[in-house]
């Protein structure tokens, strides 16, 4: 509406007054636009919530959706200063011992030459390293010990060799360790003249023929203590001697490393589907005394829910074809607890029957709350259909209401200009009335 401006004229007429009680009863429609346009933007705020309570929801059930998500196992080492030892999903139940004959070993070599600090390497000096069967060169000629230490880290080619230089009572000398462990790594030098280092192993010599060869440089282990199940290795994260299970080394020792399934981890999945089905019909139940009370999509999630809930999977062969037959219920108040005993019991009596309870690729009451959730989500679903609804009809409403101030503007203009008009007036009969007063005032006999 325009701004109001103070009344001038007469003074009998309140023209600001008038026209500003006016302009209020002239204002109800917009007032109703206003009020629709606030109750709309609360509809799709609430939407939102709902959104992401649902989008929360489908995150939780992904944990157990699909059979994979069952295949959790722990492994576990009688002696983690041996070696320590992790699952993954192809891991199979059961118990081996590792005998770590020895852990491998970086090949470190360093040199029987001594030097001075200030000595430098005759000219022409170049070193060709060859690191397992990678070789790179470099120039050393006419460098200190500390020059060559920095040309060999900074080779662009460097196949993979740490050289650093140690000040002991000899002197100086050069130090080479290769960065990875094994003999597919062990070093090797060669020069384009005379060598200056005379490089020297430092690993011990762990054959028992004697003298150091790079296989002294590999781990070696021995499974379940059959000399026919020695496995050599040149790292010392092994992966592959027992199946499913990743061998971490750390020195010589035997060890029993037990596997089995992580019952701990697929708890906590369960409980996190009772808690996300209360979280989100808890967000729901919130929804329906507010913004949302009045409407039917908010009912027909709950009820596409309460429908995955109350239909049992068909065509199952385990032991099992509610969630109440492995812990879960629901209570008289709606929410759903877990009984993490009845849970394992189950797990032990019929683990894949307990999976495909919730997992089975089409059936499992998980995987159908997924799909459910999803549907929900889609670009073509019923959240975001009905929240593009809503905001066109927002769209739609504050265009009605730019529309209505426009015109209120134009009746406010049209107001004040006949109260004006008619104060104007007023004032011009006013000033009248009181000439033609003193007119008469002035007559013989008027009083």
């Amino acid at each position: 509406m325009a701004t109001t401006t103070t009344s001038v004229g007469s003074g009998f007429i309140d023209v600001n007054s008038i026209v500003s009680q006016l302009m209020t009863i002239e204002s109800r429609p917009l007032t109703l636009l206003q009020t629709k346009e606030a109750a709309l933007n609360a509809q799709v705020s609430s939407y939102g919530t709902l959104s992401s309570s649902v989008s929360s929801f489908q995150t939780a059930m992904s944990g157990l959706s699909d059979l994979s998500k069952f295949k959790v196992f722990t492994a576990a080492s009688s002696d983690n200063t041996v070696l320590t030892a992790t699952a993954s999903s192809s891991a199979a139940a059961g118990s081996h011992t590792v005998e770590v004959v020895r852990s491998a070993e970086q090949h470190k070599l360093f040199s029987a030459t001594s030097f001075a600090e200030t000595d430098t390497l005759a000219a022409a000096t170049t070193a060709t390293i060859t690191v397992g069967t990678t070789a790179f060169s470099v120039d050393l000629s006419g460098k200190t010990l500390k020059d060559a230490a920095t040309a060999i880290n900074e080779a662009s080619d460097n196949a993979g060799v740490t050289a650093t230089v140690s000040n002991v009572d000899g002197g100086y000398k050069l130090l080479l360790t290769s960065k990875d462990t094994g003999s597919s790594n062990a070093l090797s030098i060669a020069y384009s003249g005379a060598d200056p280092f005379s490089f020297t192993t430092i690993n011990q010599d762990r054959n028992a023929s004697g003298g150091f060869t790079s296989a002294d440089l590999d781990a070696v282990m021995i499974l379940d203590g059959s000399a026919s199940l020695t496995a050599t290795r040149s790292s010392n994260t092994v992966t592959d001697l027992i199946g499913g299970v990743t061998l971490n080394l750390a020195k010589a020792g035997t060890v029993t490393v037990t596997t089995a399934r992580d019952t701990d981890t697929i708890t906590k999945s369960v409980q996190a589907f009772a808690d996300a089905f209360n979280s989100l019909r808890s967000a729901i139940s919130v929804l329906k005394k507010g913004s949302l009370a009045s409407d039917s999509n908010l009912l027909s999630i709950d009820s596409q829910i309460m429908s995955v809930i109350n239909t049992p999977p068909s065509g199952l062969t385990g032991s099992y074809n509610y969630l109440s037959q492995v812990g879960l219920s629901i209570q008289k108040d709606g929410t759903m607890t877990l009984d993490s005993t009845a849970l394992n019991s189950a797990l032990n009596a019929d683990f894949s029957g307990v999976a495909n309870l919730f997992a089975n690729n089409d059936q499992g009451y998980a995987y159908r709350m997924q799909n459910t959730a999803k549907n929900m989500l889609a670009a073509d679903g019923l959240i975001k259909s009905r929240t593009d609804g809503l905001n066109a009809n927002i769209s739609s409403v504050k265009d009605q209401e730019d529309k209505t101030s426009a015109r209120l503007a134009i009746i406010e203009q049209t107001y004040r200009t006949q109260y004006t008009a008619l104060d104007t007036l007023v004032a011009s009969l006013n000033s009248t009335s009181n000439f033609l007063t003193g007119q008469l005032a002035n007559l013989p006999g008027y009083r």
